[in-house]
């Protein structure tokens, strides 16, 4: 086997997709709502409605930002 070859497969074993409850998916949405990063992905994936958005603490504005996004 070649050293790429070796080197990938190293690499592969470590990297493991993080796991992601819904709680935690709110809370990384709640705190990255303003700046944008990776919300909107969030969102869809776990079709968070805004109220539950807003009782997790964030701002009417924010939420109200999305638009159609959030149910």
């Amino acid at each position: 086997m070649g050293k790429s070859k070796k080197r990938s497969l190293k690499n592969g074993i470590n990297d493991k997709f993080p796991y992601l409850t819904r709680e935690k998916a709110l809370k990384f949405v709640v705190e990255h709502l303003s700046t944008g990063d990776d919300v909107m992905d969030k969102i869809t994936l776990f079709g968070f409605s805004a109220e539950e958005m807003l009782e997790a603490g964030a701002t009417y504005e924010d939420v109200m930002s999305l638009g159609a996004l959030v149910n």
